[in-house]
């Protein structure tokens, strides 16, 4: 699994997950599954047009974790990403916000995502790019 740490204006972009869906409510990094064939950047890339509408360039990996909510030891892998082109378009999610660091405390997240904002609290601030790979 993949999950997009777009950044923009010293913000962090974040979605919240449909009602009927697992964890439906719940905040998240965008970003899913990878396919057959694909490389983590390459499914971000694909999920990020899919969800949002926006051709993302897909940074330096952030950090992975181990989804606790998955039997099967799913591994999440958060890279930093900006916005190439588009125009935002919800087809996944129910909302979206431009957060703070400060501020993702306020939302209700995923666990997954959860640990990755435990590990970006640790930085103390965004980085003002995308950090190259």
């Amino acid at each position: 699994m993949t999950a997009a740490l777009i950044i923009a204006e010293g913000r962090i972009f974040i979605a919240q997950r449909p009602l009927h869906k697992k964890y439906g409510g719940l905040w998240e990094f965008p970003g899913g599954k990878v396919e057959s064939g694909e490389t983590l950047q390459e499914a971000l890339y694909r999920e990020i047009i899919e969800e949002l509408c926006w051709k993302v360039r897909v940074g330096e990996l952030l950090h992975r974790v181990r989804d606790p909510g998955q039997a099967a030891g799913v591994e999440l892998y958060a890279f930093w990403c900006s916005i190439a082109e588009g125009n935002l378009c919800l087809r996944e999610h129910i909302d979206h916000y431009w957060a703070l660091l400060e501020e993702l405390h306020r939302f209700p997240f995923t666990q997954p995502d959860q640990k990755i904002i435990s590990f970006l609290q640790k930085l103390k601030r965004l980085p003002d790019r995308c950090p190259d790979p």
